[in-house]
């Protein structure tokens, strides 16, 4: 569809000249339409709006008099960032921030894919926490899909990725100041915030780690870097040992920097797909969610997306954030079934 654009809610745009309005426009759309055409391509369709079918356009809203964003019924609209000491900062206008983007509109994805709960008594913390988890997953996935931020995380982190570099820093403010880290040490412990994008970061820290291994397992096969050097890097026990693996992989990426991208663009192609093949509600029921559920969903997607190759890094993975699979659970009965010949898959 051909999303609408008009002025924000409360009609104030006396801070911005008319390039500037325009200018926020044409972002928006660019950005919300290249991003829905990445994730139409991993869900190989269309995807059908939640709102009701005679609202036949998704009304995109720039530049309200608020320090936030959100995705609603049948819009995406847009405030600014907030000042480091509070309030909003309106040189920082949301509609012109990729990051914050595609992750609004990664929650009309989730909204239409995998639905809302029925009631309120079925509706969990973690439904929320997942909604936030995937905006931020569907912004990291779209943006790498821009060659000059690949190649600029490439060449910053020479491919190891367990440090804090350009792509796990999600809607950037600054150059030091960023919405949330993807890459980060949080696990589900008892204290943790019920606020859903502080109760998402465990669930998002899991996908992410998930995606390094399969990029490093790509870099392993490929012969570029070893098995231990893997292991070491998302291990590494002090700063003197985080200088000694920065050094060996910057000595593995000199001169083969287009192995290293097609490696990262088969671990980017392999979530996108692992995703969209989980984000269905028929699969993840908005109903009574649990992160629990979600990853036993995620092994599952793993055998139809790569025939099961990543059912041990995606288990380490969650369960290293506290999201234990219960020994008996699905996930362990359909690769049972699978490898005596009584399942396929699509």
């Amino acid at each position: 569809s051909n999303p609408p654009v008009r002025p924000g809610a409360d009609g104030h745009f006396d801070h911005l000249d008319v390039n500037s309005r325009e200018f926020s426009a044409a972002t928006m759309y660019a950005t919300v339409r290249r991003v829905l055409d990445i994730w139409e391509d991993y869900f190989g369709r269309q995807i059908q709006w939640h709102f009701r079918m005679d609202l036949e356009k998704l009304e995109l809203i720039p530049l309200i008099n608020w320090d936030n964003a959100q995705s609603g019924y049948g819009f995406l609209e847009f405030g600014f960032g907030r000042k480091p000491t509070g309030g909003i900062d309106r040189t920082r206008p949301y509609c012109q921030n990729f990051d914050v983007l595609a992750h609004e509109l990664g929650h009309s994805i989730i909204f239409a894919e995998v639905g809302v709960p029925s009631n309120d008594s079925s509706n969990t913390d973690e439904y929320g926490g997942f909604h936030e988890s995937a905006g931020d997953l569907v912004a990291m996935i779209a943006s790498l899909h821009f060659n000059k931020m690949v190649d600029r995380i490439l060449e910053n982190s020479k491919g190891n990725l367990f440090t804090t570099n350009e792509l796990n820093r999600m809607g950037e403010l600054s150059e030091t100041r960023q919405i949330r880290e993807l890459f980060n040490d949080l696990v589900m412990s008892p204290t943790i915030s019920r606020e859903p994008h502080d109760l998402s970061l465990p669930l998002t820290g899991a996908i992410f780690d998930i995606f390094v291994e399969v990029f490093q397992k790509e870099l392993v096969q490929a012969g570029l870097i070893s098995q231990e050097l893997a292991i070491r890097s998302f291990n590494s026990p002090d700063e003197e040992a985080d200088n000694t693996i920065q050094a060996e992989f910057t000595a593995a990426y000199n001169g083969k920097q287009i192995q290293f991208k097609e490696a990262m663009l088969k671990a980017r192609d392999y979530l996108g797909s692992l995703l969209a093949h989980a984000w269905n509600r028929d699969r993840i029921s908005p109903d009574h969610l649990t992160y629990v559920k979600v990853g036993l969903q995620l092994m599952n997607s793993d055998i139809a997306v790569s025939g099961g190759q990543h059912q041990d890094t995606i288990r380490a993975c969650f369960a290293w954030r506290e999201i234990s699979f219960p020994a008996n659970s699905l996930a362990f009965q359909i690769r049972k079934l699978d490898d005596r010949g009584l399942l396929s898959y699509a």
